[in-house]
This record gives structure tokens, C-alpha cells and sequence, in this order.
């Protein structure tokens, strides 16, 4: 069984039947969609010295200048973390606020829309990050954070046949190879300032070889956090985290060690497509040709 369908399963047996309730947004206004400058499972990558880190995204990251009030999307029970608070309700559910100076106390019960605290200084953002028993889900799908619209269609920059990462022609594929796609979406809402050109992942990407093989899926971030091993199963070394000024850039992995001897030479077109969590999808093709001795 492939990586991601393995982990398909896990994150399946894991997760409770049904969708939560809908909230509304924790900065005000709360009934109006605020630009949203880091997805779900989006790229976390830290190339410190003293540190390689690569994980999956688990929340969104919600622009706002420093110094906002953040304010309860949800009654329930807070709990404090550094410079976060987590208030969790009586089905289980917890939502998450992180960057934020609070001004609630530990096990203070909280209303709804109550002030939590502040965005701290230097961050420009609230991390707000929704799990149901302990299993992180993606507040912009259908059921989350709302009112949330999305009227951008994602982008796939290019198609490719690799070998070690490296691109190789598409008019003369041999061998095992893999299967890998550039694509990115853009917010509804540009953030403001150094943030305003952000690029975000799709939130899913699928493939087929027309008229050889059914649609098969590739990525799949619409619901729920994918697990931290799977990362460089998702992601080619090539990719680089969405950062101020820089926007990011997203190499996938449609399918590893793709071996091409298992099908006849010839020509072949091998299309993707991209989509939000609001359907809009892009395609693309690459033809390419098979060419084994």
C-alpha cells in the first residue's frame, strides 16, 4: 500500500464520524473572511543550523497587525500555552490560538467571542488550529471557519519526469522515475504588506496517464493533518516554505519510483489537476514519450 494511503487509513480510523459545527472568524469582524497568508499542511521548514525540521502546517495563519484583539470562536474551557491559548468544548473539540498574549487564566470558562488576549508583537498573525481528539483538521473546509469564500483557481507551474530530483526530457523517459508537479494557490484576500504576493499549497492534486491508468490521488489536504513521516513522500527537497517577501514555492511528488517498463513504449500524457477547498481546478498535460531498450 502507498504512503499516502496507508496514512489515509490511520487518519480515517482516528477521526469522528460527522462534521463540527461551523464558527465564525477571532478577529473582528467576525462575520466577514480576513486574508489568510498560511494554509493547511502547507510546508513548515527550518534550516537552522543547529536544525533540519520539516513538518506539515496544522493550522492557518490569519493576518492581522500586532497588537489585535483575538476573541473566542467557540465556548469551552481555556488552557494556556506559551504565548497561545487552547479552549477546548464539551464534544471534544478544541480550537487553538497561538501567537496571542492572553488575558484569560487557566481553566477560566470562556464565552463565546470573549477576549483571549493579543497578537504578539512581531508576528503580524493568529495561528488558529481546530482538532477533534487530538486529531488536527483543516478549519477552511466546508464546516469550518466561515463565512469563508474562495474564487482563485490554483496554478501547476510544470509537469516533470525526474530522476534524483532532477528533471529529465520528457521525449525520452526510461526507467524508474518519478512523477513530480510545481502548483500553488493564491489567498482570496492578498495579506497586507511584505505577505501581499503569498502563495499557499492546493488543497488537493491528482493525476492519470489518459486513456491508461483511473485518477489517482497525490495529495489530499481538505480535512485532516497528514503525519510528519509522510512529508518527504509529499514534498521534493526543492520546496521552500511561504515567507515574507518570498513567496513559497511547492514541489509534489505525484508518484515515486513510477516504472515505466511496466508499460509499453510510446507516447503517452500524463494530466494533473489542482484544486481548493472550494473545487476551483486548474489541469494541466505533459506529454511525454516511453522509450525503454
Amino acid at each position: 500500500m502507498r504512503p499516502l494511503a496507508i496514512a489515509a487509513a490511520l487518519i480515517g480510523a482516528l477521526a469522528v464520524a460527522g462534521a463540527a459545527h461551523a464558527y465564525g472568524w477571532p478577529v473582528k469582524p467576525f462575520d466577514r473572511p480576513h486574508p489568510v497568508r498560511g494554509y493547511f499542511d502547507d510546508p513548515r521548514v527550518d534550516y537552522a543550523p543547529s536544525e533540519d525540521s520539516r513538518s506539515f502546517h496544522f493550522g492557518i495563519d490569519i493576518s492581522a497587525p500586532d497588537g489585535t484583539p483575538v476573541y473566542a470562536v467557540a465556548p469551552g474551557i481555556a488552557f494556556l500555552r506559551h504565548f497561545s491559548v487552547a479552549v477546548r468544548e464539551r464534544d471534544g473539540r478544541e480550537i487553538g490560538y497561538w501567537h496571542v498574549d492572553p488575558v484569560v487564566k487557566e481553566d477560566e470558562h470562556v464565552r463565546l467571542h470573549q477576549l483571549l488576549g493579543h497578537i504578539e508583537f512581531g508576528e503580524g498573525h493568529v495561528h488558529l488550529a481546530e482538532s477533534r481528539h487530538h486529531v488536527y483538521v483543516n478549519p477552511l473546509r466546508r464546516g469550518g471557519i466561515a463565512p469563508y469564500f474562495d474564487d482563485t483557481t490554483p496554478t501547476i507551474v510544470s509537469i516533470e519526469a525526474s530522476i534524483d530530483d532532477v528533471a529529465i526530457n520528457p521525449a525520452d523517459v526510461s526507467g524508474v522515475v518519478d512523477l513530480v508537479t510545481d502548483a500553488y494557490d493564491t489567498p482570496p484576500i492578498p495579506p497586507p504588506g511584505p505577505w501581499a504576493g503569498s502563495r499557499v499549497t492546493p488543497a488537493l492534486i491528482r493525476w492519470r496517464l489518459m486513456g491508461a491508468t483511473p485518477w489517482r490521488t497525490a495529495v489530499d489536504f481538505r480535512h485532516y493533518l497528514l503525519p510528519q513521516w509522510l512529508f518527504s513522500n509529499v514534498y521534493t527537497p526543492e520546496t521552500r516554505q511561504n515567507r515574507a517577501g518570498r513567496p513559497g514555492q511547492y514541489y509534489f511528488y505525484l508518484l515515486r519510483g513510477f516504472d515505466t517498463r511496466d508499460l509499453p513504449n510510446g507516447y503517452y500524457r500524463l494530466e494533473v489537476q489542482a484544486s481548493d477547498t472550494r473545487d476551483n481546478t486548474a489541469t494541466s498535460v505533459l506529454p511525454f514519450r516511453i522509450d525503454n531498450l
